[in-house]
């Protein structure tokens, strides 16, 4: 009996330290008509591009097949450039905007998620920032923070949106031109208890930018089952590893 406890006391060891980085089981996906890995596209109040991603099957790595956006008439312009990243979750972003008058403009990304527990989760976000007149430039957040990441449960009659605690990105602006300038890069960490119910990772980037000015923005939202948990359950397991060896069957 205690060899078989040991021997199952090893197994499972074995399969804690294999998961402590999450790996992909194939289990996530964008859904049959792919809206689950969705990506809309607003300037000013009015939508402008959507699209989805992909999701590889077998590696669950995120992929963008061809640039997404929109340019206008006017001169103000959305694009997301490349997308990258994980379905563990983690979700990488290059995006570009620009305008001679002066706009808002927003993107949101959504990526299915399954993970519950303490969980970590950190993300970053910089920005180069070009103004192309003598007044200078500025990017300045449509809410708190340029970037904001949401869990969501999307079944009627769900729980209410989760915010992950890791919205980031502030105002940067100069003065003076034409040049271009890199911002700091901005960073936020949480731990939060994840819930099975939130089925998608909702990251939405909304700014404004002054007239006559353009920016490239690149960040990322990844969250994580937290080590510590996964940590403590591993131990467990090696005390009943030792435990079996201090026992030998008579």
């Amino acid at each position: 009996m205690l060899n078989r406890l040991l021997s199952f006391g090893s197994l499972a060891f074995v399969f804690l330290l294999g998961v402590s980085t999450p790996a992909f089981a194939g289990t996530i996906g964008c859904g049959a008509d792919g809206s689950l890995c969705a990506i809309s596209l607003s300037i000013g109040d009015t939508p402008v591009a959507s699209g989805t991603y992909t999701i590889d099957s077998k590696t669950g790595d995120v992929s963008l097949s061809a640039p997404l956006g929109f340019s206008a008439a006017n001169g103000d312009s959305l694009w997301v450039n490349t997308l990258g990243g994980n379905a563990d979750p983690i979700l990488g972003f290059n995006t570009s905007a620009g305008t001679v008058a002066g706009n808002a403009f927003s993107i949101t990304f959504t990526l299915p998620i399954a993970l519950s527990g303490p969980i970590n989760a950190n993300s970053s976000v910089s920005y180069s920032l070009t103004g192309t007149t003598g007044a200078g430039a500025q990017i300045t957040p449509l809410f708190t923070n340029v970037v904001t990441a949401l869990e969501v449960d999307t079944t009627v009659g769900g729980i209410g949106n989760l915010n992950k605690g890791v919205d980031v990105g502030n105002t940067f602006f100069f003065v003076g031109g034409p040049q271009t300038q890199n911002s700091p890069v901005y960073t936020a960490s949480n731990s939060f208890a994840g819930n099975l119910a939130y089925d998608l990772m909702s990251v939405t980037v909304a700014f404004s930018l002054s007239p006559s000015s353009n920016v490239g923005i690149s960040g990322f939202v990844q969250q994580v089952p937290e080590p510590a948990t996964l940590a403590m359950l591993s131990g467990g397991l090696v005390g009943l590893a030792s435990f079996g060896r201090r026992h030998p069957r008579s």
